[in-house]
């Protein structure tokens, strides 16, 4: 797997083990009092909640002094349960108290500082890859194995962090509960999960002919939000959307697209713009409804030339389909929402012109093609522009799309 991701979920680790650090006795306060109150009613298994809350103290302790190595403290942790218990551990305790630590844990950050939900998802990790060791990696073969082996034994630990990244992703995006919570969702787990800096999320319409902007994430929002671009001034998006659509059928997983050299293939307005130099596609797409509704641009930040090691394809591929999927259910329900976001609804007449708008129709052109003459046109688009609160004809066409009015 690309070293890339897995020193970056690595970090997510050690970011968590150090945040714990900082409020070790507080968590130290808490986990006594839950061994106390489990102690009080007489838990059979305490001894298994006493060892876990006392490796994760050890691992708050030392992170406090030197740089945690978590891999090395997964190790660790293996090698103290199998000298302590000789067997695996039962899962149903092991899951119960594990969600007893970890919610205690959310509980006292809460309570110390401004706690960010953002924060969430590497506290969370951190207690999913101690299931994980002690759950689904461990049995008495195995560590007798690495007891014969070095303690390079999980040099090669990080083949398959690439699910990792998925599970974490989804369990991400799933909370979801509105549309804008998605789009933000989305491009912040891009970002998190994955070793990237910058996300920009857009949605096909007009037959893929336009991508227009939903939301960037350590991008300026309204920039994106403002985009309405032709897909055909973008040749190697183009030709791949062409390639993908004729592959839907028979195809689960579509390819990212990488870009090393932005200005070869970009409008020059957004290079400059956002000062685009390498960047990464990645198909949103449903394949259970055989649809590509939009895309996902993702670079390392401003300025910045990157490689990419193909590897970090098999996460970059499930990200888009997670994706997809949630997108789909938020846009189909958009329709029936867009009226309430509106203080007048759009006439037909209104949105006829706003679809031509959006596949590039100049006012004569619009005119010419409804036999209107062009100043009922402009008295039109005026009209609508005011409903939709928008300060030009591209904005127009963009919030339409956003809130499903056109597509």
């Amino acid at each position: 797997m690309s070293q890339t991701l897995n020193h970056h979920l690595n970090y997510l680790l050690k970011s968590a083990v150090s945040l714990l650090s900082i409020y070790y006795e507080d968590l130290s306060q808490e986990w006594q009092s839950l061994y106390c109150y489990l102690k009080q009613m007489r838990k059979k298994s305490i001894a298994m909640f006493e060892f876990l809350s006392g490796s994760l103290q050890k691992w708050l302790a030392s992170a406090a002094t030197q740089e945690p190595d978590i891999y090395k403290m997964l190790q660790d942790i293996q090698t103290e349960w199998w000298n302590t218990f000789q067997q695996r551990p039962d899962p149903e305790t092991l899951i119960f108290y594990l969600n007893l630590l970890e919610n205690s844990s959310h509980k006292v950050l809460k309570s110390r500082i401004a706690y960010s939900t953002k924060l969430h998802p590497s506290v969370h990790y951190l207690f999913f890859k101690l299931n994980e060791t002690l759950l689904y990696q461990m049995n008495e073969q195995s560590f007798n194995m690495r007891q014969l082996q070095s303690e390079s034994a999980y040099a090669d630990v990080g083949r398959d962090l690439w699910k990792d990244a998925v599970i974490l992703f989804d369990e991400w995006i799933l909370r979801s509960q509105t549309f804008q919570e998605s789009i933000e969702n989305i491009c912040f787990g891009f970002a998190h999960f994955l070793p990237f800096q910058r996300c920009a999320l857009f949605k096909f319409v007009n037959k893929e002919s336009v991508g227009v902007g939903l939301y960037g994430h350590h991008l300026n929002k309204a920039e994106i939000q403002s985009i309405a671009a032709k897909i055909e001034n973008i040749p190697i998006l183009k030709e791949s959307l062409v390639k993908l659509k004729s592959q839907v059928h028979v195809m689960k997983n579509f390819q990212p697209i990488y870009v090393p050299f932005a200005d070869k293939e970009f409008p020059k307005q957004y290079v400059q713009k956002f000062q685009l130099v390498s960047l990464i596609i990645v198909p949103v797409y449903v394949p259970t409804e055989g649809k590509i509704i939009g895309g996902v641009l993702l670079d390392q930040g401003p300025g910045r030339f990157f490689t990419v090691d193909r590897s970090l394809f098999p996460a970059l591929m499930k990200f888009g389909q997670s994706a997809g999927e949630l997108l789909l259910k938020f846009i189909e329900a958009q329709v029936s929402e867009a009226d309430e976001q509106l203080d007048e609804v759009l006439s037909p007449r209104e949105i006829e012109i706003l679809k031509l708008l959006a596949d590039g129709a100049s006012t004569s052109e619009a005119a010419c093609q409804l036999y209107l003459s062009e100043f009922t046109v402009r008295d039109y688009i005026s009209s609508m522009m005011k409903k939709l609160k928008a300060k030009n004809r591209t904005e127009a066409v963009a919030k339409a799309i956003r809130m499903g009015i056109i597509s």
